[in-house]
């Protein structure tokens, strides 16, 4: 375009100079172009509308399909219009999408491309640019950026065949001395039928054998509340490279621990981790109370595909300050690197404050960390994770 202005201006000037009409007839000609492309292109630009659709979440190893719909509202046609689209490498390579279409007025086009979700993470998946411009090529012109999309990949979640921790485990139900509940899974024998009972329950061989009316009798049972705190620390972890392998395996870990727990024994469990945020890139404590049910884990999950390492030497400590919140009994699932002495000495002390207690050590099999013995001779029940098959093992800590 600036070339085209500097041949209007000689234009101009040689029309001037030799007083041509011939000359001036070309001029007004040209001049008239520049307008009209100036008009068409800015036009084009100001009454295109897009919309992207895309899903909000997406499991490890899914294809991400994303649609781009591209409306022109103008009773002007697009010549060309390049869609410019970028996000992340992990989740495609190049990471950028492109692709020149045209339009004619009043008309729609819609394109479609796949991400990958390779590897667990929150994503942004754009901003989106448009590049219109005329037939000649005179105009062009960049359109605003399209806001972006949000993409969160889930972590990998491992099946934990059976949890080895037999009176500790964060899924057992204990008997109660209160009838909170009854587990109609656990029969301990038949009584008499007293009015108001629920039919349901009517134990009809043993009446049909007896000539009593009797209904079964069931174990009273109440369900702990399992509390998951993830070590997010990265200096606790050990070096860069070797921090990153070891936090992503914790998260791996905290993610099956949940999915199980949730889905397979229908108790609920709750969350807690201080780590960085990448949607405000500052270190944010999430907390997420102990619930039950398919959306709870869920959230849970959310959590645990955002969140990354972060400086937070105050675990242990957070960690005492935060159990006074907690009902008595609640099982608390701690899951970080390092044995150390102010850990033994604060699990020690939630055991006897009436919590029940659990240690899952992470610490990769590549690199030399010092195997934790000492917390077993507490008799509080530990894991020692190396690998992913250690998590669907399950094993116990010797």
């Amino acid at each position: 375009m600036h070339n085209f202005v500097i041949f209007i201006v000689v234009l101009f000037v040689i029309a001037a100079l030799l007083r041509i009409d011939f000359f001036f007839s070309i001029l007004y000609l040209f001049i008239g172009i520049y307008v009209a492309t100036r008009f068409w292109t800015r036009r084009m630009l100001a009454r295109l509308t897009i919309e992207r659709n895309l899903p909000t979440h997406a499991f490890l190893g899914e294809t991400v399909p994303v649609k781009l719909t591209v409306q022109n509202q103008s009773n002007l046609p697009v010549p060309w219009l390049m869609i410019n689209e970028t996000f992340s490498n992990i989740l495609s390579t190049p990471p950028f999408f492109r692709k020149v279409i045209t339009l004619r007025g009043k008309a729609s086009h819609a394109v479609t491309y796949e991400l990958y979700a390779r590897r667990r993470g929150y994503y942004a998946v754009g901003p989106l640019r448009l590049e219109a411009g005329d037939l000649l090529g005179l105009s062009r012109r960049l359109s605003g950026q399209f806001a972006a999309h949000a993409l969160i990949v889930y972590p990998k979640i491992l099946p934990i065949a059976s949890l080895k921790l037999p009176a500790f485990s964060p899924q057992v139900i204990l008997p109660a001395p209160l009838p909170l509940f009854h587990d109609s899974t656990r029969l301990t024998g038949v009584r008499d039928y007293i009015p108001g009972d629920n039919p349901r329950h009517i134990h009809w061989p043993a009446t049909a054998a007896t000539n009593r009316l009797l209904v079964k009798q069931f174990q009273t049972a109440i369900a702990r509340e399992t509390v998951i705190y993830l070590n997010m620390n990265s200096a606790d972890y050990g070096r860069s490279g070797q921090a990153e392998i070891s936090l992503e395996l914790a998260i791996i870990t905290a993610a099956s621990l949940a999915n199980h727990i949730i889905t397979r024994e229908g108790l609920p469990v709750g969350l807690v981790a201080t780590a960085t945020d990448p949607v405000t890139i500052t270190r944010h404590e999430f907390r997420v109370p102990p619930a039950k049910g398919q959306g709870h884990l869920m959230q849970l999950l959310e959590v645990l595909a955002r969140i990354e390492g972060t400086t937070d030497p105050d675990f242990l400590g957070r960690l005492q300050r935060e159990v006074v919140h907690l009902a008595w009994g609640t099982t608390i699932t701690v899951i970080t690197c390092q044995e150390t002495e102010s850990l033994l000495q604060l699990v020690l002390l939630l055991k006897r404050s009436g919590f029940r207690v659990a240690v899952i050590f992470v610490q990769p099999a590549a690199y030399p960390y010092p195997r934790p013995r000492r917390v077993g001779a507490l008799n509080i029940p530990a894991v020692h994770i190396t690998r992913e098959k250690d998590v669907e093992a399950w094993p116990t800590l010797a």
